[in-house]
C-alpha cells in the first residue's frame, strides 16, 4: 500500500522505515513520513523499550497506535 504524505505530499510506502500508514481507525487511510508527523506534533513515542507510538490522525483527530 502506498500513498501521498498528508503534509509534504511525497510518496509513503507501507512497511518502509520512517513511513507511517494510518488505516485501522476509520474509513480512510492517511499516509505520513515520520519526520513530517513529528514536525507537526502528531506523534507521541511510548516510553520504554517499545517501538510503538501513538499517532494523531491529522484528518479526523483519532489516535492510532503504530
Amino acid at each position: 500500500m502506498s500513498g501521498e504524505c498528508y503534509f509534504c505530499h511525497g510518496l509513503v510506502f507501507d512497511g518502509e522505515t520512517g513511513h507511517i500508514v494510518l488505516d485501522g481507525h476509520a474509513d480512510h487511510a492517511v499516509f505520513l513520513h515520520q519526520e513530517c508527523a513529528e514536525g507537526h506534533d502528531v506523534v507521541e513515542e511510548s516510553p520504554g523499550p517499545s517501538d510503538e507510538a501513538a499517532v494523531l490522525c491529522p484528518e479526523c483527530g483519532e489516535v492510532e497506535v503504530s
